[in-house]
């Protein structure tokens, strides 16, 4: 079995990017996917909307496609999502993505403003670079085709569970990556986040007397990650070049959250898409 190696300045600019981390905009076209709670009202329709998953506005994914003469990705569903202030929007939802993460951000909304540090009644704010990938059916079974660069972008406990999806993977992979992929960070190994398995998760969050549910996001870890395993989910040394390549232009979008700020920038928009984003945490 041939050992993975990447350059060490890919690996190590790949690493960074997940362990710091703005309000500035990318300098480069990045589709905003954010974490979407289910309902139980949806079970007829199933879906995203009903197991929870992700969601983005069908024209964003749609003119990241066309800019990249690329299909949209597989799996995806359209659908109608009403937002709070009675207006509906077409979106695409999926109940899981894969995705390499590149690069993250973090701040704490409370009362219309963003903080870089926990306050007393805040709510976590979690935005994170990837690099998104289309499972489609190849000449080999299925195949990871990297496909663009997104945004996921979560609030409250889904941040929380976004996290904690990223520390999962990486003690996961520890072991295979430092057998055939000495020094190279989880980050350069495609991984599936969303929900998982046929039956609807749901807990409910947030204080005593105030609870709601939420369908948490998760990393799918399989039993046993194997070094074939880990060969088959290297993004490869070209898409992780350009993984810092997008790293480096995100540079102050990375860190435009390192100091208070309003949160009125459009991706700050509540739009009604996340039923966690009241939920005090």
């Amino acid at each position: 079995m041939t050992p993975i190696t990447l350059d060490s300045n890919l690996s190590k600019k790949l690493d960074q990017g997940m362990r710091f981390g703005d309000s500035a905009e990318l300098p480069f076209p990045a589709v905003f996917i954010w974490a979407l709670n289910g309902q139980a009202s949806y079970k007829s329709q199933g879906g995203a909307l009903y197991y929870g998953g992700w969601a983005c506005k069908s024209n964003d994914l749609q003119i990241a496609a066309d800019q990249h003469s690329l299909a949209l990705p597989l799996n995806w569903q359209q659908v109608t999502i009403s937002s709070r202030d009675g207006g509906e929007f077409p979106a695409h939802t999926t109940r899981s993505i894969v995705i390499a993460p590149i690069g993250k951000r973090l701040s704490w909304l409370h009362e219309g403003k963003r903080f870089a540090a926990y306050l007393e009644g805040g709510r976590r704010h979690l935005q994170v670079l990837v690099y998104l990938a289309d499972v489609r059916i190849g000449d080999a079974g299925k195949e990871i085709f990297p496909w663009g660069a997104a945004v996921l972008t979560a609030k409250g406990y889904q941040a929380r569970n976004l996290l904690d999806a990223f520390t999962k993977w990486e003690r996961a992979t520890a072991q295979a990556r430092r057998k055939v992929a000495a020094g190279v960070p989880a980050w350069c190994f495609y991984m599936s986040i969303g929900t998982f398995g046929k039956d609807r998760h749901a807990v409910n969050v947030g204080k005593p007397g105030a609870q709601s549910p939420i369908t948490p996001i998760s990393a799918f870890i399989p039993d046993q990650i194997t070094e074939e395993m880990i060969e088959n989910l290297f993004v490869g040394n070209e898409t992780a070049a350009k993984m810092v390549d997008l790293q480096d232009q995100a540079a102050e979008w990375l860190k435009a959250w390192q100091e208070p700020s309003p949160a009125d920038s459009p991706e700050d928009l509540d739009l009604g898409l996340s039923q966690d984003d009241d939920i005090p945490i």
